[in-house]
């Protein structure tokens, strides 16, 4: 039996158009399992952030100890912070929608030379067992692609709710040591 050739005016025997199909899955499998390989190392290396900085968190005694990034800070619960506990705000600067970039500025300063910045709503009293607004922690660094829109928010999300968790914790040790 002959069959048009894919990719030319002549035909092929059957055999040879069961090799070219093989030949294309073959190649796009390698393709993605390039790709998943691609994703998995570097899944591997945020993994591996969120763990030391993890163990950064556990071992603070005080909210500057815990992140690297040129500004740290923890603004006061607001209701309007809620829709960032599930998508935080992350992203260049010059991107950010101006009506959240002056929620934050009602909130705190907004330096000039921060590039980028992440607002991740902390979900507070959830490790206790009461309900309050969220606050926000906000990150903000001088190098433009730190932060970035198309993060994943997955890990954002663990960073906040592990943040509010210390928080929680470390409001109540100062509410004791009172």
């Amino acid at each position: 039996m002959r069959i048009k050739h894919p990719h030319e005016d002549r035909t092929i025997s059957l055999q040879e158009r069961q090799m070219t199909v093989l030949r294309t899955q073959n190649q796009e499998l390698n393709r993605r399992l390039s790709e998943m390989l691609h994703f998995g190392s570097r899944n591997d290396k945020t993994q591996q952030s969120l763990v030391a900085w993890l163990l950064r968190l556990m071992r603070a005694n005080n909210k500057a100890e815990v992140f690297e990034v040129e500004s740290a800070q923890s603004l006061s619960p607001n209701s309007a912070f809620g829709p960032w506990v599930d998508t935080p705000l992350c992203g260049s600067a010059k991107e950010l929608a101006a009506a959240s970039v002056d929620l934050l500025a009602s909130q705190t300063t907004i330096e000039p030379e921060w590039q980028s910045m992440v607002a991740i709503g902390l979900p507070l009293g959830k490790s206790t067992g009461t309900t309050q607004s969220p606050a926000v922690l906000l990150l903000a660094s001088k190098d433009e692609s730190r932060f970035t829109a198309d993060m994943g928010a997955f890990y954002l999300r663990q960073i906040a709710e592990l943040t509010a968790a210390a928080l929680d914790r470390i409001q109540a040790y100062e509410i004791k040591g009172d």
